[in-house]
């Protein structure tokens, strides 16, 4: 319960901060909200660790200063308030247009059970090996350093702001229960700043919170929502700078620039939206891409630069050494980046779990509602325009079908084959055994069929008319994404989580789709049907496990492994618990992509030391511990469990994944960090 309060204290200082800078929109004050807090987390951890005091009580301590001082500066501002004109209005609509609200039904449905998914246990594999273990080594050590001896280097290179979200959330709870918390903020944060977005494009109060409600369906939104991942969290904070990007109050371009600075202290893969952020800056005028760039040098100062000051230090390098592969990094390069375009557009095609079956009966009724209503309207120089209105999302799935043929049809031109004998999916579906393109899991969903459908038709409609210069830079978000990936990364398929990013930058044109009602009845019904299936055929959380192994929200740790095809790490983690007392220093020498986080602790109860992978004896005992968990699946840590067992330890397996090295010590519990 205190570790609540904490955080509830951290939030409200964030509200008051917002509500004192007098920002026009409530929309708008509660995304500045959500950036204020995050920086706040941001800080503290950051303020607090060369002194090892990111601790419960001192966390405490500080978030309660930081309130009275928010306090105090929102009274002697007047104590100002957002006016209630935006909900007013919001809810005046609602009122009239039961087919938005119905819309609006689904979408808490939709949050709802994400809550429920996030109840479950952690199973996500970026999240397991390298996400969660940084929290909790930083957690143990009392703030974020560098981790010695790390198995990889996404526990050090990497950018560590969304890491600093969970390890203040970690320590001021004591566990690790509310580990999807940063990720379910990020998404309420999205929603939020597509609304205040739209609304500051010109777009009215109804189509606004429709777009808002859209991308809230969006497959790889709601999968990224429930796992300790950061490609999410990064986006919340490249939404943000686009609210504040767009905004007309002088100083809230400093506001975009901030929320900028803290997307690359997320991500490195934020860098490659700061040129179209930059330009939709300069759209404002140079004093407001100045007052951006002023903005920028403050967050970077303040928090997003320091990730990359550690990794000068330890390393010499700023993104770290030896981290362009897993990055996934490369240079511009004929056929590799015409391979990647191809690729990642047919990524995009993406037709979640939705049968054959099923995508040619919505096909022939979108083909019928529109016939249907060009009909109805055909007395109505808008009739063709409210025909196709109704009737492309639900041809949408056999759009994205067509899509993908096409798609594969190109890159086989170039050279570089997307199907057949030769082409990247035969091994890649092999490795999956799944169809890719056609599977519901945050590594490999994009938009789902209504999204990119969606998305495509605003992009298209926003560049045929004269609008607003900003407008035509969101729209071209996308093509622009795709080209800058294209040349700078190497291809793997869980490239395509990364495009949450144009996706938020998109969003607020998704307005434009929702003409009238039937419009919308049309998008709201598929995105419903394409969401709900998507929820449930969740690949590590399915609603009805094919093992038969419950709901996802009943799972145990171990279950929850089983159920996301890690049975050989669920084997492991049962005997793990059963052969090491609860509360005992554990030392780990392990190999890359390893769920290290299982070591510590649902509740943080075994404190971990990384040991180097050679001389494991003198570190181990230089340490004073009584076990040692080392991986099974590699040559060295396997010759280390023979130098242990030489020097007097049992060791023995911890199912087929793991060893465990383990002698008499009077107190276990007991070692030296």
């Amino acid at each position: 319960m205190a570790g609540v309060l904490i955080i509830a204290a951290a939030g409200l200082t964030g509200v008051l901060v917002a509500f004192s800078l007098r920002i026009s929109g409530l929309a708008a004050t509660l995304v500045a909200a959500y950036l204020a807090y995050v920086a706040n987390l941001g800080v503290t951890t950051l303020a607090l660790s060369p002194f090892r005091q990111v601790q419960t009580l001192t966390l405490a301590i500080v978030e309660a200063l930081l309130l009275v001082l928010a306090a105090s500066f929102w009274h002697s501002r007047g104590r100002p308030r957002p006016s209630r004109d935006g909900i007013d209005a919001v809810t005046a609509m609602l009122r009239r247009d039961l087919v938005v609200l119905a819309f609006g039904v689904v979408v808490l449905a939709v949050l709802g059970y994400e809550l429920l998914l996030a109840s479950s246990p952690p199973n996500n594999g970026d999240s397991l090996t390298y996400h969660l273990t940084k929290a909790l080594a930083w957690a143990q050590y009392g703030g974020v350093h560098w981790i010695a001896n790390a198995p990889e280097v996404e526990l050090t290179a990497y950018q560590p702001l969304a890491e600093q979200q969970l390890l203040f959330v970690f320590v001021a709870t004591g566990s690790t229960v509310l580990y999807a918390l940063p990720q379910y903020l990020a998404e309420l944060a999205v929603l939020t700043a597509t609304y205040a977005s739209a609304r500051r494009l010109g777009f009215d109060v109804r189509r606004s919170v429709c777009a808002s409600f859209f991308l809230s369906t969006f497959s790889v939104v709601v999968l990224e929502s429930v796992t300790a991942q950061n490609d999410l969290f990064t986006a919340s904070l490249v939404a943000a700078a686009v609210v504040f990007l767009v905004g007309q109050a002088r100083f809230e371009p400093a506001l975009g620039g901030f929320a900028t600075a803290l997307g690359l202290g997320a991500k490195l893969t934020a860098g490659l939206v700061v040129p179209i952020l930059a330009w939709l800056a300069w759209t404002r005028g140079r004093t407001a891409f100045m007052t951006a760039a002023v903005g920028g040098v403050v967050g970077a100062v303040a928090i997003a630069m320091w990730g990359y000051v550690m990794n000068v230090r330890h390393t010499g390098h700023l993104l770290g050494a030896d981290t362009g592969g897993l990055q996934d990094r490369a240079n511009p390069g004929y056929p590799r980046s015409v391979a990647n375009a191809f690729n990642l557009l047919y990524g995009l095609m993406d037709n979640t779990v939705l049968t054959h079956v099923t995508i040619h009966a919505l096909a022939l009724v979108g083909v019928v509602a529109g016939l249907g209503v060009l009909i109805w309207a055909r007395s109505r120089p808008t009739r063709f325009g409210d025909g196709l209105s109704v009737s492309w999302p639900f041809l949408a799935p056999l759009l994205v079908t067509v899509g993908a043929a096409v798609v594969a049809w190109g890159s086989a031109r170039f050279s570089v084959p997307i199907r057949g004998s030769h082409g990247m999916l035969v091994k890649l579906e092999a490795n999956l055994n799944l169809e890719y393109g056609r599977i519901a899991n945050e590594d490999y969903s994009a938009y789902g069929p209504i999204g990119i459908i969606g998305v495509l038709i605003a992009i298209g409609a926003t560049l045929r008319r004269r609008v607003d210069r900003s407008r035509v830079v969101l729209a071209l978000s996308l093509p622009i994404f795709l080209v800058l990936i294209s040349l700078t990364a190497a291809w793997v398929p869980f490239l395509i989580r990364y495009f949450l990013l144009p996706a938020v930058l998109t969003a607020p044109l998704l307005a434009q789709l929702f003409r009238g009602r039937l419009a919308t009845a049309a998008i709201a019904t598929t995105a419903a049907l394409s969401i709900g299936v998507t929820l449930l055929h969740d690949g590590p959380k399915q609603f009805d496990n094919p093992n038969h192994l419950g709901r996802p929200w009943n799972y145990s740790r171990a279950t929850a492994l089983t159920a996301n095809s890690m049975g050989y790490a669920a084997g492991a983690l049962v005997a793990f618990q059963a052969k090491t007392p609860p509360r005992a220093c554990v030392g780990a020498i392990m190999t890359s992509n390893e769920p290290y986080s299982l070591l510590y602790g649902r509740r943080r109860e075994h404190r971990v030391v990384f040991l180097p992978q050679t001389n494991a004896a003198a570190e181990a005992a230089s340490h004073n511990l009584a076990y040692v968990v080392l991986s099974a699946q590699d040559a060295q840590p396997a010759h280390e469990a023979d130098v242990l067992a030489e020097a007097g330890w049992r060791v023995e397996k911890l199912g087929d994944f793991w060893l465990l090295a383990s002698r008499p010590l009077p107190h276990p519990e007991r070692c030296n960090p």
